[in-house]
């Protein structure tokens, strides 16, 4: 009762109001885990078997929703400042991998009084759709964080972001219309601003040339 009562405490409280949504077995890449993913009306929690994170939604950036290319899932990366801390790594950037065309429905527990006063034009009563449609809308109704969604790039083979290396990790590298963004290990947004020169490397029979811009 008396640790009871000093959580409550301590956590302002927040923890005990009912979450809004809730996606259970959600798989994040960094920090890696399978988490239940809470959206509370301001904060969203996530609890996993070893660690349970709180994050407000005043530390929240920005959201990106960025599919991967001829890939069954969808990234949707939630950007941090403070990031938040697991031993000593701190993760500035959640990547949370959906599977692509899971579909399903939410009920928000908001009255219909809090959704006309808080929430006006920002959240429904309910939501139906893709699965990381579904979280990022309600997620961005109740933090009000802008969301970014692959530019008009596209590759070769018709995708949202080539293949590409960042030191010994592979992933993919989505241009953006401000910037770059390599995923998912290390997660690293770059920006445009941060950019000096960009070196192309041609590979051929002849061996290979450089250019830098």
């Amino acid at each position: 009762m008396l640790w009871q009562v000093i959580s409550v405490q301590i956590d302002g409280g927040g923890s005990s109001e009912t979450a809004v949504a809730t996606f259970d077995g959600i798989a994040i890449l960094t920090p890696r885990g399978r988490y239940s993913v809470e959206l509370h009306q301001s904060f969203l929690r996530l609890q996993g078997q070893a660690n349970d994170f709180k994050i407000q939604y005043s530390s929240i950036l920005r959201l990106f929703v960025l599919p991967k290319s001829h890939n069954p899932h969808t990234f949707v990366v939630i950007t941090l400042d403070p990031p938040i801390r697991k031993g000593q790594t701190l993760y500035p950037h959640i990547v949370i991998q959906f599977e692509t065309e899971t579909v399903v429905e939410r009920e928000l527990t908001l009255s219909e009084e809090v959704l006309a006063e808080k929430y006006k034009d920002r959240l429904e009563s309910s939501y139906r759709g893709l699965i990381h449609e579904v979280f990022s809308m309600v997620l961005r109704g109740l933090s009000g964080a802008k969301v970014t969604r692959p530019s008009t790039f596209r590759s070769c083979q018709d995708g949202y972001a080539v293949k590409s290396s960042l030191k010994a990790e592979d992933g993919l590298l989505y241009p953006l219309e401000k910037g770059f963004f390599f995923l998912p290990k290390p997660p690293t947004l770059i920006p445009h601003e941060e950019i000096e020169y960009v070196e192309f490397e041609r590979h051929g029979a002849g061996g290979a040339s450089i250019s830098s811009h």
